[in-house]
């Protein structure tokens, strides 16, 4: 057992949420949107709350025991920033410690003295977790306001220009595609318009089980969010434009629970009122990081700067969970697929998004609702985003520890404890999953 398996989880949760012929630029056009407006320009504008629930099971159902890790036993930790507050309300069993991964982001060990799983047991983790998004705005872009590459802080394009992650950017095709569209250009916003209307125009949408690298993106001139965007970024980096990828999750009002099978059967995910989806985040002077999206945003055939002002990261139904920056989740993801579906584990996945508190009128929300519509419409899209998130949650676990999480340090005043009752389910596996589902209607958000 590695700590592969965990990033892993994350990343197929988000490319799950990718599995869907709706692609983003139909969905728009079938809403008869003819400009581009950001999703939450609503008056009064205040703060959402939401809770947010999952259970995470994993079964032997082979006949050798199979040993959990540190990342097998966690949960990833949504960020805190100026544009939401999170905080861990409860896990069954308690909190061990929290660790920082390779990129930054934080994850909840919680604690369970026996992690050998042995052939016919089940095992049962959950978490739940409290979220106030706040309001956010995009700024006023514009090209003539825009700087140029010399711009950008050396640090920043040190960090964020090199080859990370799965950005290739010393693939000959990608590099000679980078400089071809980019041209003699030296505006930030003119160099990005330039990678997103050729994408938007060349490469279709289409979700896959596992994410893919940016040159399969560019020879098959297809890929869901995440691959449009890791084409993005590396073109990006390529040129001297700092990028990086952000995942999170997207409150769904639609009432019925999703369901996908991946991996041969061995993930199986319940999700309600929650999708996921992964987007580019650009250095751009003189606003500095903005979030650039290239399959749910609108109207970037009338200008493809429209990925920045209708990003559906500036919506409040959206929630940042996690980013990458370093570590190389496609290949963690794919290795992490082969060892599970060579194995006798089993994984199933219940989560919930609720809206709990509406600091805001009722007329609000309908209007709110109304306009993110044409982003909902997508959120098949959005749910291809699942998968991806599962795959960084599973990736993280397999074989190669230092690759995501390379020391799982305690952090110091930050260890959250849960109740000390032991909640976790330890029993026999069983054919019949119904009452797993339905304890999923019961839980507690």
């Amino acid at each position: 057992m590695s700590i592969m398996r965990a990033a892993a989880l994350v990343l197929l949760l988000y490319l799950l949420s990718c599995l869907s012929p709706i692609s983003p630029v139909s969905a728009w056009a079938g809403a008869g949107q003819s400009q581009a407006q950001a999703p939450c320009q609503v008056e009064p504008r205040k703060d959402l709350v939401f809770l947010y629930g999952v259970n995470l099971t994993y079964m032997n159902r082979g006949g050798e025991p199979v040993e959990l890790s540190d990342a097998d036993l966690a949960f990833p930790v949504f960020m805190n920033s100026s544009w939401q507050k999170a905080r861990l309300i409860w896990t069954s069993p308690p909190v061990e410690k929290v660790a920082v991964d390779a990129d930054g982001n934080l994850w909840a060990v919680l604690s369970v003295e026996d992690r050998t799983l042995e052939p016919g047991e089940n095992l049962t983790l959950s978490a739940r977790f409290e979220i106030t998004t706040r309001p956010r705005d995009p700024p006023a872009i514009s090209v003539q306001r825009a700087g140029d590459l010399g711009d950008v802080p050396w640090l920043l394009k040190r960090e964020y220009c090199r080859r990370a992650a799965c950005w290739l950017t010393d693939d000959p095709a990608l590099v000679s595609l980078a400089h071809q569209l980019a041209g003699n250009k030296t505006n930030v916003l003119e160099i990005i318009a330039a990678f997103v209307a050729w994408i938007h125009k060349e490469v279709a949408y289409e979700s896959h089980e596992i994410p893919l690298y940016p040159n399969e993106t560019y020879k098959g001139r297809r890929g869901d969010c995440d691959d449009q965007a890791n084409l993005f970024i590396t073109l990006c980096r390529i040129v001297g434009v700092p990028a990086y990828l952000q995942v999170g999750c997207i409150y769904l009002p639609e009432p019925m629970p999703r369901h996908a099978l991946a991996w041969d059967g061995h993930y199986e995910l319940f999700a309600f009122h929650v999708g996921w989806h992964g987007w580019a985040v650009a250095y751009v002077p003189p606003w500095g990081w903005l979030p650039v999206d290239l399959t749910a945003s609108a109207g970037l055939e009338e200008d493809p700067l429209n990925a920045i002002r209708t990003a559906i990261a500036w919506s409040q139904f959206t929630i940042i969970a996690v980013e990458i920056r370093t570590v190389d989740y496609v290949g963690a993801t794919r290795a992490a697929r082969e060892e599970v579906v060579s194995s006798g584990l089993y994984i199933r996945e219940e989560e919930a998004l609720r809206l709990v508190r509406e600091e805001v009128s009722t007329s609000y929300m309908q209007e709110l609702v109304r306009k993110l519509a044409t982003y909902l419409l997508l959120t098949m899209a959005v749910l291809g985003g699942t998968a991806l998130a599962v795959g960084i949650f599973l990736a993280r676990r397999r074989k190669r520890p230092r690759q995501l999480i390379p020391s799982w340090p305690v952090i110091p005043g930050q260890v959250l404890r849960g109740p000390r009752t032991p909640h976790t389910t330890r029993s026999r596996a069983s054919p019949c999953w119904a009452s797993r589902w339905a304890s999923y209607a019961l839980w507690p958000l």
